[in-house]
């Protein structure tokens, strides 16, 4: 009686053991086992500004939420601007607030009237060394007309001989003394003219500016607002980099790659961090040859994950060309062929409790039935 119960179990095992061998090999014959890849949409963390990293508050694979902070960069240089600024915008609001009240305006025509009276000092100089030059070269006008007639005289004489070679270079020498001492003059009294005329012109915008001041404080003020509007914008644009020395993750994800560690030089542009975003994840099984025409779109798949966990997905796209790709293999790399095959979970919740992005799996295709 033991015996026969014995026996029937081995029976029973050995049917058992058939049976699933053959579903066995029924799923393997109408699915197929590929190696796979998670992917995630990646976004590059970016420097908008040159500095020092300060802090790093992330690692590698760590989850970090929307805002969080990934790193401090440190520029000395951006306070001390922003400060200098604050200080620029804070005079010019005194300057519009002074010319409202009227204050400033005094101050400004009384600048005014010293800036006239010393112009008109110097356009009256100016008319005196006209006079004086000019009686000069009045008086010089006889002595250069005479010095010319008598260098010409003596020109005569020598290049008929009479007069000898020393005696011409002496009377030469003469002349040119006086024509230099011609040219200086007239030179100083257009030098002079010039004054006076750039005196009068200074004058001129000067006085007008004071009747405009006068008559409208409004023109004062449009002044420094000009200058105020400039000051402003430099002041928000710099604002913009104080607050851009935090840099925080702008999704959900998992940082993948790390580029920079503390202490290091950053320039404006620089990527400093990876961040998988965890929204969107997918996965990009590789086939063999077979697969392009076996795999169809909207087969179903699972999908293994460690501790032998299964989930579930359905095929989007499948490559219909075979691409070169890197082994997966760990151990070498080597370039193989493959079809492509895209992988959408059925409930991307359910895979984020069991799968990273980066981490390598398997899968494994239903084929669809033929008719």
């Amino acid at each position: 009686m033991k015996k026969s119960r014995i026996r029937l179990i081995l029976i029973l095992s050995l049917i058992f053991i058939a049976g699933t061998l053959i579903v066995s090999f029924l799923l393997e014959s109408r699915s197929q086992k590929l190696p796979a890849v998670v992917n995630s949409n990646k976004v590059l963390i970016s420097s908008n500004v040159n500095g020092i990293l300060k802090k790093l508050h992330v690692a590698s694979m760590q989850k970090v939420d929307e805002h969080m902070l990934i790193a401090e960069i440190e520029n000395s240089k951006l306070p001390l601007i922003l400060d200098n600024l604050k200080n620029e915008k804070r005079k010019y609001d005194e300057l519009i607030s002074s010319t409202k009240s009227g204050a400033y305006l005094k101050s400004e025509l009384y600048e005014l009237d010293g800036d006239i009276q010393e112009n008109q000092i110097e356009l009256e100089e100016a008319k005196l060394e006209i006079s004086k030059v000019g009686e000069k070269l009045k008086v010089f006008n006889e002595r250069y007309a005479s010095s010319i007639s008598k260098y010409e005289t003596n020109k005569k004489l020598f290049d008929i001989g009479i007069l000898n070679n020393s005696d011409f270079e002496k009377a030469s020498r003469d002349f040119w003394d006086v024509y230099d001492t011609y040219q200086e003059l007239k030179a100083d009294s257009l030098v002079a003219y010039e004054t006076v005329k750039a005196r009068q012109n200074i004058l001129l915008l000067l006085k007008a500016r004071k009747e405009i001041l006068s008559n409208n404080v409004d023109v004062l003020g449009s002044k420094y607002l000009i200058d105020i509007n400039k000051v402003e914008a430099d002041l928000n644009d710099m604002q913009e980099d104080v607050r851009n020395l935090n840099i925080y993750s702008p999704i959900e994800g998992i940082i993948t790659d790390i580029n920079f560690l503390p202490g290091e030089t950053i320039n404006e542009g620089d990527v400093i961090a990876e961040v998988s975003d965890l929204k969107n994840i997918w996965i990009i099984a590789y086939g063999n040859s077979s697969s392009s025409h076996k795999v169809s779109i909207g087969q179903k798949v699972r999908i293994y994950c460690e501790g032998n966990k299964k989930i579930w997905g359905k095929v989007v796209t499948v490559s219909p060309v075979m691409e070169k790709v890197k082994s997966l293999s760990t151990t070498f790399e080597t370039v193989n062929t493959y079809t492509k095959v895209e992988i959408k979970f059925d409930d991307i919740a359910e895979a984020l409790k069991y799968i990273t992005p980066g981490e390598r799996l398997f899968v494994r295709i239903n084929f669809k039935s033929r008719k």
